[in-house]
C-alpha cells in the first residue's frame, strides 16, 4: 500500500551550498574556501587576461559562469569587469570581460 509523506526527506549531514570538498586559497592576505567550479574560475581569472563569459564557459565547460563570479565577489574576492564593444559583421556586440588584478 502507498503511504504519503508530508515532509521532504533530506540527505543526512548535508550543509547546503558549502557541503563537499573545497580548495583553500590564500589571495591578497585572506584565505578563501572555494568549491571546484569557483576554484577553476578563480584560477583562470588570476592567471591573467580578460575573459568574456563565453570564453570562460567554453574553456571550463561551465554553463553560465556569471553566478560563480557573483559567489566569488560575495566572498570578498575582487573580480573586476570592463564593458567591451566589438563589431561583428553588421552588428555591434556589447559584453563584459572579467579579470582579477595581481596580488600586490
Amino acid at each position: 500500500m502507498y503511504k504519503r509523506q508530508d515532509q521532504k526527506q533530506h540527505a543526512p549531514g548535508v550543509q547546503g551550498r558549502r557541503a563537499g570538498a573545497f580548495y583553500e586559497v590564500f589571495h591578497k592576505g585572506s584565505t578563501y574556501h572555494l568549491r571546484n567550479s569557483e576554484f577553476r574560475v578563480f584560477s583562470l581569472l588570476v592567471c591573467g587576461g580578460m575573459w568574456s563569459t563565453f570564453d570562460i564557459a567554453e574553456r571550463l565547460s561551465i554553463p553560465d559562469p556569471r553566478s560563480t563570479i557573483r559567489y566569488l565577489r560575495n566572498m570578498g574576492i575582487d573580480v573586476s569587469d570592463v564593458w567591451v564593444r566589438e563589431k561583428v559583421r553588421d552588428s555591434i556586440l556589447k559584453f563584459k570581460r572579467y579579470f582579477i588584478h595581481e596580488a600586490v
